[in-house]
């Protein structure tokens, strides 16, 4: 199965953390982005065992500019 994974830097602790928006609590944290794939795959697999898990499908992601000073967001 495919899924969209979120990663993130973790400016405050340092490291990253990654998330899978389509698996409801699936999620992990690393100091390395080596360790966080490794642990997000680990997070993926033990999501998929679970029949509990709830799945939601990503209706899609956006990347926004925000012009705080304009009307209008582009996208």
């Amino acid at each position: 199965m495919k899924y969209s994974v979120v990663v993130e830097e973790d400016i405050l602790d340092g490291g990253y953390i990654a998330y899978v928006p389509a698996l409801k609590g699936c999620y992990t944290q690393a100091d390395t982005l080596d360790e966080l794939k490794k642990n997000i795959i680990e997070a993926i697999e033990v999501s998929e065992e679970d029949p509990a898990v709830p799945r939601n499908p990503v209706f899609g992601i956006w990347e926004m500019d925000i012009n705080r000073h304009a009307a209008t967001a582009s996208y």
